[in-house]
């Protein structure tokens, strides 16, 4: 069992590449995605909805500060 582990690990392993491309590309959507959500915050922080401004507050902290797992990361 543990040799079959170790082979599916090293196989897939071999799979990471650190292609610059592929990192550019994968920043790039990271950035947009943001841009994307930071929009849509102000869009609802700008609301006359006291509900929906209460929503983005929340939402905006969550963005800001990001959740820690059960690791601490």
């Amino acid at each position: 069992m543990k040799t079959v582990l170790a082979i599916t690990l090293l196989s897939l392993a071999g799979c990471a590449t650190f292609n610059p491309d592929v990192e550019k590309s994968v920043s790039r959507d990271r950035t947009m995605n943001d841009m994307a959500k930071t929009a849509l915050i102000n869009e609802m922080l700008n609301s006359p909805d006291p509900a929906v401004r209460l929503e983005a507050a929340r939402i905006a902290k969550d963005f800001i500060i990001p959740k820690k797992n059960i690791l601490g990361f």
